[in-house]
């Protein structure tokens, strides 16, 4: 009788531990962990449920790290070798293993093309713009503080028939979107897949080399391509590029008017406050704005429960990262109850980024050696995206333990 009624209890406290609301912002986790990753970076390991309790669909696995700026630690965004194609977190962490960092954590970045693994946004790293693109971004100052917002970026061109005329900056031409400026950032050719008529640039002596957030440079034609879809760009040069079947036709008239030899003059605009953003990554919809969710998105699944990733900041400078995964054991989110878990960690504003297959979170607990997967991905695996948001940290030399880590970090007892 006393086995009996003891069952009858624990299924009771199970069921009201997974009954709840509809929204997982609205309700706590049943579980909640807190793992210190560093000094000023901590990861929180959460679990809501609610529903039937039998079904994995009803729990929601999620994980969000902290990040205080000021400390050892310092938010980067990293990309592969080239913008064009895409890399693991695995490939990533052995580059800042060659660079003398060491990684803390980190997550997926910008929405890209699946095809090339161009993002849609701005690429900034070391300062330097490495891909144009004028949507809601998350910006990385030097002292680690971050800034989100529409960063207001403009790449203009100037030289001939030309002044102050907006291009595109390492994206892929198409027939729409006049004239683009392609660097070594993008490959080692512009690869792109309908005819193009091609300057090959390189920069005049004493001019600046590289685009940086309001810099400019000064280019001397060197060479003319014409009926190439993909042609070849020197290192350390430049190729401006328009389709051959433009829709712009009095503009491809203006670029067959240029001579080797002639110069042209491409400069950067962006908002005051982004000009010194050491590295950026463009996202998606705003999830929150002045500490309220928001409800006016753009994307197309934000009615859908799927895996997410967010990046938020807090009144007192905290920078959150949340994920939450859709897989066999986790529902998945859409962008209305995304906004509100924002809000309900406390950022002021916060900013969607890439999700579904791409969602990840890789993190070095503290006393190993190697980046393990925190979540679960939807695909299985890690996938190979555009770009990704790192925490790191210089290496340093073995020393005495100065702290002690039990694992596992956490135990559930019913």
């Amino acid at each position: 009788m006393k086995r009996v009624v003891a069952c009858a209890l624990a299924l009771c406290l199970t069921v009201c531990l997974f009954a709840g609301t509809a929204s997982a912002a609205a309700r706590e986790p049943i579980s909640k962990f807190t793992i210190p990753l560093a000094d000023n970076v901590n990861l929180i390991e959460m679990t809501h449920a609610g529903g039937i309790f039998t079904d994995p669909k009803d729990v929601l696995q999620q994980h969000a790290l902290t990040y205080q700026p000021g400390g050892d630690v310092r938010p980067m965004v990293i990309y592969g070798s080239t913008l064009y194609g895409r890399s693991t977190m695995s490939k990533i962490a052995t580059y800042l293993d060659n660079q003398n960092l060491s990684l803390v954590a980190g997550v997926n970045g910008s929405f890209f093309d699946m095809s090339t693994g161009i993002p849609y946004g701005l690429i900034v790293t070391d300062g330097v713009l490495r891909t144009s693109g004028n949507v809601n971004s998350v910006g990385f100052f030097k002292n680690g503080s971050a800034i989100i917002a529409s960063p207001d970026l403009h790449v203009l061109l100037t030289g001939g028939a030309f002044s102050d005329t907006e291009i595109f900056y390492n994206k892929v031409l198409t027939t729409t979107n006049g004239i683009g400026l392609y660097s070594r950032d993008y490959d080692t050719a512009t690869k792109n897949t309908v005819s193009a008529y091609n300057l090959v640039l390189k920069p005049v002596s004493g001019s600046d080399s590289e685009l940086t957030l309001s810099g400019e440079m000064t280019l001397e034609v060197t060479k003319i391509t014409q009926s190439a879809a993909s042609c070849a760009i020197p290192a350390g040069g430049f190729v401006l590029s328009i389709a051959e079947k433009t829709s712009y036709a009095s503009v491809l008239a203006n670029m067959k008017a240029f001579k080797v030899g002639d110069r042209v003059t491409v400069s950067v605009r962006c908002a005051d406050e982004w000009e010194d953003v050491a590295y950026a990554c463009g996202g998606g919809d705003l999830l929150v704005e002045d500490e309220s969710a928001l409800e006016n998105f753009t994307l197309d699944t934000k009615n859908e429960q799927r895996a997410r990733t967010a990046i938020g900041i807090k009144p007192d400078g905290t920078v959150v990262i949340y994920t939450a995964d859709e897989s066999a054991n986790s529902a998945g989110m859409d962008l209305y109850d995304l906004a509100d878990m924002m809000e309900s960690l406390g950022c002021e504003t916060a900013l969607n980024l890439d999700g579904g297959g791409s969602t990840m979170v890789g993190v070095q607990y503290s006393g190993y050696d190697k980046c393990a997967t925190a979540n679960t991905p939807t695909d299985g695996s890690m996938r190979a995206c555009a770009n990704f948001i790192f925490l790191v940290r210089e290496k340093t030399q073995a020393k005495e333990a100065d702290h002690l880590f039990l694992y596992p970090a956490h135990s559930y007892a019913l």
